[in-house]
């Protein structure tokens, strides 16, 4: 499975795709990898991070072929849409990172255009993620929320345990309970919209 996660800088996004890639591992794959793409900053700029589940060469998914995408951030999602196979479907978090051409006054968001733009061109699941993330002790937990509600929507073909494995390995301790309720939270949310 090729899945896309897309954000920016500060919101998670690599951490996801160590849980991704480390549970399918655990799960059996033999040839989960992983690659960034990470903008010029490390907070508020651009991050992609591609997770590939299935043998392949490459850590880096080719354009037009991902089977999901997950983003933290509603811009970064219409952003990274070509990105999906025909077909294919994106978790989407509704939370707003201005950029900096927003900041300035450059230009406006309209998120009403994106969503639509999104909704016309891949299967669509909009998740204020950053509000259930809160709920669960700490908005930092954005990420877990989204690859829950992928899982609760039946978008990931890897198993919750190999999921749950993967937070204990990757999570710190200190953290791991919120971050299991996190993931729980956003599945079943997914649950409730599917």
């Amino acid at each position: 499975m090729d899945i896309l996660i897309s954000g920016v800088g500060g919101q998670g996004t690599i951490l996801a795709s160590k849980i991704l890639a480390s549970a399918a591992l655990i799960d059996g794959s033999s040839t989960a990898r992983t690659g960034e793409t990470i903008g010029m900053s490390q907070r508020g700029g651009c991050v992609v991070s591609h997770v590939r589940t299935e043998k392949t060469f490459s850590s880096y998914i080719p354009l037009g072929s991902a089977e999901l995408l997950l983003s933290f951030e509603l811009c970064e999602a219409a952003r990274n849409i070509p990105q999906l196979k025909k077909g294919g479907s994106a978790v989407i978090n509704t939370a707003q990172v201005n950029p900096i051409t927003v900041s300035l006054g450059a230009c406006t968001y309209d998120a009403d255009t994106m969503k639509k733009y999104i909704s016309e061109n891949c299967n669509a699941y909009f998740i204020d993620a950053n509000k259930i993330a809160a709920e669960c002790g700490s908005v930092k937990s954005v990420n877990v929320v989204l690859v829950g509600a992928a899982y609760g929507l039946g978008l990931l073909d890897i198993s919750k345990d190999a999921l749950i494995s993967a937070l204990k390995k990757n999570v710190k301790p200190k953290f791991l309970d919120m971050n299991i309720k996190a993931f729980e939270a956003g599945a079943d949310f997914a649950k409730s919209i599917s």
